[in-house]
């Protein structure tokens, strides 16, 4: 297959906005509609063609993948989007549908007791059918229709986001509630965690990305957890998966992450920064629902471990029932927290990790989408919206001075000297030929003088040190591991001489210096330090420059090995601004794995990967 395909650049930044509750459609319906309002086409077709809108194009795409990375979902499912109206103010938003096979018969509303006695799940029903229009074909949009008719094409996948009781309906499997888009049980085909974990790890990564399944399973996972804890289970394999093993779920959960991934955000997949995105407090709602334990207050139990250490509000004046669907919050809690591992390592439960809450930085918005929930409201509009948008990396990194002028009171604003960010980015999000980073994460000064050269670029980052004598090298292994973990740009340990000639080892990282990041990076960073080491005094120095070479990646194919896959390479490519290349070098894991496989020395893989590197990019 081709792969010829054009995504957005993969430095985007990514922050819900919650301000009505999240689920997991809504999320994946504002990443179709924000792709409407990209600067310029996404070609995401297998032949690169562009035949549609944008989010024409990938709805296409998340369906192909799905489909070719899924396999045991095939058949199993089918998504639809339309545009509809919300609110008073009929504000204009995408709405997506997942249609199952597995169909479900609408449940009666809370109080009709004597309906929900005699209304049985029968195994095969997945969902409520609640549609009284004809269905959307695959990937297409319908008229829009007046405000108020639209509401009635919903299906149960979607479960209603509505924060009324009143419409809240009854599952007799699960102690869940449907009036959450995601937050349901079916009676079709249900998976539990470890056959989703074997699934998505089994997928083509040019279906399913790396990082895109990790992401999933970290979400399933904190599912699966917080459900182990509401109903007292010694491990998540007692759990029962009731909506989490639907189809549906998984669709809407693994579709937002492609979806994301094909819109350019930063999922982490260079296995160098934490995910890019941030998200609104999450509103906690009021009220109960009639669920399968009776009435229960909202948010579900689920979603209330899920919120544990995330910063909540609430929700919309007058509106009762659940706002934020357990779905959404293992996705939201995922994307823009650290719970996610990128060196494979198991961190333990999520109530245990560290999660940042996140103001949306400095950036320059480039798209915005706006996702509708099923239900409509009469004072506000049941939307979830989502703003992409580049980094704006900052001059001014001190963070005493920002914590001051944050609280000083009135008249004062923080007065940031920012970069202007360029828009010269190749896509890099798909498996093409030559992956080109163009962009460095760390903060780039612009300031031009007589101690700045301009043939590389100038960092400000903040260092902190901790010299320590009494802990073990494995403790300060595992605090390194950490530190790398949880925002560091790089950490290091040498050997040093204390007073009293005690040896000891002195503990290093530096990080980047931005107005979204800096004050929260110091204060994670200096509590893993201190928690997690022996030592009782920190040093920091902000404002440090580092002169940093300007990188790409390139990717080579070794001809030591029959699998195409396997013998390919990636090659870091470093320069000076004017183009002149000053090194060239291989990554060495891969180089390890292909020497493993097909029995060449390492040394000749890797000098070999540069040599190719070096003829087919580097030489005119």
């Amino acid at each position: 297959m081709s792969s010829n395909f054009v995504s957005m650049e993969n430095n985007m930044h990514a922050h819900f906005d919650c301000f009505s509750g999240a689920a997991g459609d809504m999320m994946l319906a504002a990443c179709l509609d924000a792709a409407d309002s990209l600067p310029r086409p996404l070609v995401l077709r297998p032949d690169g063609g562009h035949t549609g809108k944008n989010s024409d194009e990938l709805l296409f795409r998340l369906i192909y993948d799905l489909e070719g990375g899924l396999v045991e979902l095939k058949g199993e499912f089918d998504i639809s989007a339309k545009r509809v109206w919300r609110g008073m103010g009929r504000i204009a938003a995408m709405k997506v549908d997942v249609h199952s096979v597995y169909n479900h018969e609408a449940a009666p509303v809370p109080g009709v007791r004597k309906s929900h006695e005699t209304h049985q799940h029968q195994p095969g029903h997945h969902r409520h059918d609640h549609e009284h229009t004809s269905a959307v074909a695959k990937g297409s949009k319908e008229d829009p229709k007046p405000l108020g008719d639209e509401h009635n094409h919903s299906h149960s996948h979607m479960h209603d986001h509505e924060h009324s009781r009143s419409h809240d309906h009854y599952h007799g499997h699960s102690y869940d509630h449907d009036n959450s888009h995601d937050h349901q049980s079916s009676g079709g085909k249900l998976r539990n965690l470890p056959q989703i974990t074997k699934m998505l790890r089994s997928a083509p990564s040019h279906h399913i990305p790396t990082r895109v399944a990790t992401l999933a399973i970290e979400a399933f996972t904190a599912l699966a957890q917080a459900e182990m804890r509401t109903h007292g289970a010694e491990s998540i394999d007692q759990v029962h998966f009731h909506e989490v093993g639907a189809v549906d779920s998984i669709v809407d959960t693994v579709g937002t992450l492609l979806a994301l991934h094909y819109l350019g955000v930063n999922l982490g997949l260079d296995n160098d920064d934490a995910a890019a995105v941030t998200c609104s407090p999450l509103p906690l709602g009021e009220g109960t629902v009639w669920t399968a334990h009776g009435h229960l207050p909202v948010p579900a139990f689920a979603t209330g471990h899920l919120m544990i250490g995330m910063q909540t509000c609430p929700g919309p004046k007058g509106v009762t029932g659940e706002l934020v669907t357990p779905t959404a919050a293992a996705l939201l809690r995922v994307l823009s927290g650290v719970d996610s591992s990128r060196d494979g390592k198991d961190r333990g439960p999520y109530w245990q990790s560290t999660w940042v809450p996140g103001r949306p930085p400095s950036m320059i918005p480039r798209a915005v989408g706006i996702g509708a929930g099923t239900k409509d409201f009469k004072r506000h509009p049941n939307v979830l919206r989502l703003i992409l948008g580049d980094i704006m990396h900052q001059t001014h990194c001190d963070s005493d001075a920002l914590v001051v002028t944050e609280s000083a009171g009135e008249g004062s604003e923080p007065n940031y000297d920012v970069t202007k960010v360029s828009d010269d980015f190749l896509h890099t999000n798909l498996h093409s030929e030559e992956v080109i980073i163009c962009k460095s994460k760390e903060s780039v000064t612009t300031e031009h003088d007589e101690q700045t050269p301009k043939l590389w670029d100038m960092h400000k980052l903040t260092h902190i040190q901790a010299n320590i004598d009494d802990a073990t090298p494995e403790l300060l292994a595992h605090a390194a591991d950490l530190i790398l973990d949880n925002g560091a740009i790089d950490v290091w340990i040498h050997p040093i001489v204390m007073k009293k000639g005690r040896p000891a080892h002195s503990l290093n990282c530096i990080f980047r210096c931005d107005s979204g990041s800096t004050v929260d990076a110091e204060r994670r960073l200096l509590s893993i330090i201190f928690r997690h080491t022996t030592t009782l005094g920190i040093r920091m120095q902000r404002n440090i420059l580092r002169a940093a070479l300007k990188r790409r990646f390139v990717q080579v194919q070794l001809p030591y090995t029959d699998n195409i896959r396997q013998g390919k390479v990636n090659v870091k490519i470093s320069s000076l601004n004017d183009g002149e290349v000053v090194n060239v070098k291989a990554e060495f894991d891969q180089c390890k794995t292909v020497s493993e496989e097909s029995g060449v020395p390492l040394k000749i893989v890797s000098s070999t990967a540069e040599r190719l590197a070096w003829d087919h990019h580097v030489t005119p």
